[in-house]
């Protein structure tokens, strides 16, 4: 093939070929309504999948702020957004907080398939929701690392961001009675979200993944062939919970080695101060 066809076919491949670490998968379900499993189906076809548990493994801190960012300005900087992606590397992008954004990652990514996620019920997500995601930080010990590990510092403010805009109002998850004194404010939302997916999403671009049937709608929907490995059913409230204690038992003995350290620095600070003080007295 002559050298000028070749190089107008690698043009052209490079104005449809997706970009490194462009979004093919956008989810749009909340937290809590498989997004994990989700996560995990996705990865096994061959997807690297965007999820708060890789924000958290991966303690990024900058991800965080930028969310913060993001969150109060409902999705406004699309680059800003864009970035939290490429530059990983992240082919998929599923849960809270990439969720709260799919309409403007779905816009952003044109070629991007949606993959909703949802309950059975408002009631069921509910019962996850409030055992899980929405009490966390108010427990023990990250009621205490929300205050004196930077990580966890940010990762609060951005949680408060994500929870004012679900419910429309500023608040903290440190209010008296958070969440159920919200509960109809955070059922009008999910049943909106639910809602506004089917009526926005092109129906060819769209899959409400039912996870009680496995592989064949996903797999049908993304043109992927069935794995031989079942499909994944985790991050059930029990294992969530075991997963919250070690994360606490993790950073809780990093924040006390920190004060540790903090405290013999302050020690060694006031003895040489009190030795100086000595020696201009004597």
């Amino acid at each position: 093939m002559p050298r000028a066809q070749l190089a107008a076919l690698a043009a052209l491949w490079l104005l449809v070929a997706p970009a490194e670490g462009a979004l093919e998968v956008i989810g749009s379900g909340y937290g809590r309504t498989g997004t994990e499993t989700l996560r995990v189906a996705l990865n096994t076809l061959g997807y690297k999948t965007y999820h708060m548990k890789e924000i958290i493994d991966g303690s990024l801190t900058e991800h965080v702020k930028t969310w913060h960012v993001q969150l109060e300005s409902k999705c406004a900087d699309v680059q800003a957004l864009k970035s939290l992606f490429e530059d990983l590397g992240y082919t998929a992008a599923v849960d809270f907080p990439a969720s709260m954004c799919w309409e403007t990652l779905m816009k952003a990514y044109p070629d991007a398939k949606i993959v909703h996620t949802r309950r059975k019920s408002f009631e069921v997500w509910w019962e996850s929701a409030t055992n899980t995601i929405l009490v966390l930080g108010s427990t023990f010990p990250f009621n205490i690392l929300n205050r004196v590990v930077p990580f966890f510092v940010a990762h609060k403010a951005m949680v408060d961001a994500l929870f004012s805009n679900i419910l429309g109002k500023p608040l903290s998850a440190d209010e008296p009675g958070f969440p159920w004194v919200y509960k109809a404010e955070f059922k009008a939302s999910y049943e909106a979200n639910n809602d506004r997916v089917v009526e926005v999403v092109p129906r060819e671009r769209l899959l409400v993944q039912d996870h009680a049937k496995g592989w064949t709608l996903l797999c049908e929907f993304l043109g992927k062939a069935i794995p031989a490995t079942p499909y994944p059913h985790v991050n059930t409230p029990a294992e969530f919970k075991a997963l919250a204690r070690s994360l606490s038992i993790g950073f809780g003995c990093a924040g006390l080695a920190a004060l540790a350290v903090l405290g013999l620095v302050v020690k060694f600070v006031i003895g040489l101060c009190a030795a100086g003080g000595k020696t201009k007295g004597a």
